[in-house]
């Protein structure tokens, strides 16, 4: 029996971590695969979602429901008995590394690793595959474990090549229940340790479905599978080029030097085509055979493919006689990286598909933008007032509008934007109810009043929520920044949520700052301001945030007697031997006056999702269960950025955001930021120039961005 790859990956187990059905094995999915699932397993139920986070690294979290039992003596609202856990398993040997083409996957890991540890497990894991002839292949696990996980055990999962998308499970399951939280009221603590669990398996694209036959009952076990490292999801049949009837190139002549000089229709015309295009704040010059322009706009995911669009529209419009093109890309009105092409023949080859995108890259230099200007034709802008008014009477329609997952905006060319979107909030794990939740809509306004200078407002409507339902007060010691969160969503169903003036400054190459005035968020007002050094190759990053601020009532028409200045300081360093991996060390003063630091590690996929941890620790010291004197509570909490884009048919560089901690704390709290600098350059440009060859999407090539 030779040993080979496995037919598909295990699924998640009742516990979340992959494996065979109660017990975890030591192979690990595909790097960036999601999995979202539920297990029903008497008198379990167990919502669940699993993230290979690294190649090497699975984490998981799920929340265990236990039918028949009372969650709290005192909320009967509650429900039953719930608690919240999170595993991890790491890889520590690769099946066939050093050589050795019979050594198996092993993986180690823990269950429950914080809280309560109720459902407590640590365990050691080999797995390896193996081919039984024409019948197909079998993956075979051994392993064992502490606490619930209690001795050696093992199984097999058989995939029969005649059914492919079939398979069989078989363990030795050594769960041991007799520790488990109200096991008297359930009668788990009666189960015996070590009995043989058959399971039958059916995968359909991304959904997973197992039933299994376990100590005397049926349990069941689905799960969806999103590969995170695919670039997209859904194919972009609505992108077409620029040029008339979505064409790719211009049959239209170039003008020579002199034409350009003394026809303004030229550049007129590049105006209007490019505005056609979502690309916005536009600056143009020609300058001793260098064309150079600014542009900036969220019509794109990656900057490079706005890059790649002017550039086709420039060279239909740029003089012959130019021998160098210089695009730099803007964010909030200042500049963020520079592409030069050098090699305009080259350009113009590799648009014509005669040219390879690796012959691209040695006619382009990448370089983060000057804001003293690269060139004399940086550092000049031809475009007039009166050239803009007639390059957008000759597009005929000055506004961009866009629909995408229940979003409507609108933009204007100077980039202004309006529009409505969901909201929702949830609050887990109250006293008065398990699983709370505020749904409703938010209208926002981004208006460009000068360079650099915008007004951001946000109104919040509520239409559906409970959380004002909530009763019990907090009873934290330390000034309420965060926890009083119910009595925020009580007093007022439609709110100013957001109405703050943001000022950007770019004084060097690599050096930004912001200064911000308004209305923060629903809790807070004030005034701050933020600065951020990017070091050169874009691995290092520093910034510092001050803000003065106090607290809103809660209808948000007038303040309480809480005010505070905030300072943290932040370190951001990109690993280079984790790809898309940056970690973040964040130190200073936190909302609630409390010192201390905050440690952020998080994953931008392929795909752009970014799924990230947090951990803070703070001379504040909570003890409100789970916390304690000896032990007090530390905040923690996941985070996840998504963009649209591999989501949609048509290109957009919208993304939304969410984060979840376990409780709503006032310990380690920030104020949401005006506009974060590093947020602002990470996701404006640097993502995207970092990314190999920095040209990702540059020429709208079916196959470029692969993989």
């Amino acid at each position: 029996m030779a040993h080979i790859g496995a037919a598909w990956a295990d699924p998640p187990t009742s516990i979340g971590l992959t494996g065979l059905i109660n017990m975890p094995s030591g192979s690990m999915p595909a790097d960036g695969t999601w999995d979202f699932g539920f297990d029903r397993s008497t008198p379990y139920s167990v919502p669940y979602t699993t993230l290979q986070f690294l190649p090497d690294l699975q984490v998981s979290g799920r929340f265990t429901s236990i039918d028949g039992t009372q969650g709290l003596p005192f909320s009967s609202a509650y429900g039953s008995y719930k608690d919240k856990a999170a595993g991890f398993k790491l890889r520590v040997l690769r099946a066939g590394s050093l050589g050795l083409g019979w050594l198996p996957d092993v993986s180690i890991g823990m269950d429950d690793i914080q809280g309560n540890r109720l459902f407590r497990s640590e365990f050691i894991a080999a797995t390896r595959t193996f081919r039984l002839g024409s019948f197909g292949t079998a993956d075979a696990t051994v392993g064992y474990g502490r606490h619930r996980i209690d001795g050696l055990y093992g199984g097999v999962r058989v995939h029969p090549a005649a059914f492919p998308a079939w398979a069989l499970a078989a363990e030795y399951d050594r769960t041991d229940y007799s520790h488990d939280p109200q096991r008297a009221i359930t009668g788990i603590d009666k189960r015996r340790t070590g009995v043989l669990n058959l399971g039958l398996e059916y995968h359909w694209g991304p959904l997973r479905f197992q039933v299994s036959r376990e100590r005397a009952h049926t349990a069941f076990n689905v799960s969806l599978s999103i590969p995170l490292q695919k670039r997209e999801f859904v194919p972009k049949i609505d992108e077409v080029g620029p040029f008339p009837g979505g064409a790719w190139g211009s049959t239209a002549p170039q003008p020579t030097l002199a034409e350009w000089r003394s026809d303004p229709s030229y550049r007129e015309g590049l105006l209007a085509d490019l505005d056609a295009e979502g690309l916005r704040n536009v600056r143009l010059a020609w300058r001793d055979g260098v064309m150079s322009l600014s542009v900036s706009g969220d019509r794109y995911r990656y900057p490079s493919r706005a890059i790649g669009r002017t550039a086709r529209l420039a060279l239909a419009y740029a003089p012959l006689e130019t021998r160098k093109l210089e695009i730099t890309w803007d964010v909030n009105g200042v500049a963020g990286m520079t592409w030069t092409f050098f090699d305009i023949a080259t350009l113009r080859r590799y648009f014509a598909g005669t040219a390879t995108r690796s012959e691209l890259a040695q006619a382009v230099t990448l370089s983060y933008a000057d804001p003293k200007g690269l060139t004399a034709a940086s550092r000049a802008n031809d475009l007039s007032a009166t050239l803009d008014a007639l390059a957008l009477e000759r597009v005929g329609n000055s506004e961009n509008w866009s629909l995408g997952l229940a979003r409507f905006e609108v933009e204007t060319p100077s980039q202004s934007s309006f529009g409505i979107a969901p909201d929702v909030s949830v609050l887990l794990n109250d006293p008065s109810g398990f699983f709370k939740y505020d749904a409703g809509l938010r209208a926002f306004g981004h208006a460009h009043l000068a360079r650099s200078l915008w007004l951001d407002g946000t109104v919040r409507a509520s239409l559906l929520e409970d959380i004002s339902d909530v009763t019990r007060p907090s009873n934290s010691l330390l000034p309420h920044v965060r926890s009083d969160l119910a009595l925020y969503r009580k007093a007022a169903r439609v709110k100013l949520d957001r109405l703050l003036l943001n000022q950007f400054w770019q004084p060097a190459k690599r050096f930004y700052v912001r200064g911000s005035a308004g209305i923060y968020e629903e809790m807070y007002a004030g005034a701050g301001t933020q600065a951020l050094y990017l070091a050169p190759g874009g691995r290092w990053a520093f910034d510092v945030a001050v803000d003065a601020l106090r607290q809103r009532n809660y209808k948000g028409s007038g303040f309480l007697n809480y005010s505070t200045v905030t300072t943290i300081g932040s370190i951001h360093y990109r690993l280079p031997w984790l790809e898309g991996t940056t970690a973040t060390v964040r130190a200073g003063r936190f909302l609630a006056k409390d010192w201390g630091a905050r440690l952020e590690l998080k994953r931008t996929f392929r795909s752009g999702i970014e799924v990230g941890v947090w951990y803070t620790h703070t001379s504040g010291h909570d003890i409100t269960s789970p916390g304690s004197p000896g032990h007090p509570y530390n905040d923690k909490g996941i985070f996840v950025r998504i963009p649209l884009a591999p989501l949609l048919t048509r290109d957009t560089g919208a993304s939304s955001f969410a984060s979840l901690s376990p409780w709503n704390r006032d310990v380690g709290q920030m104020v949401t930021s005006p506009a974060d600098l590093y947020d602002m350059a990470e996701h404006g440009w640097m993502d995207n120039a970092l990314d190999g060859d920095g040209l990702r999407g540059f020429g709208d090539i079916p196959g470029e961005d692969s993989p």
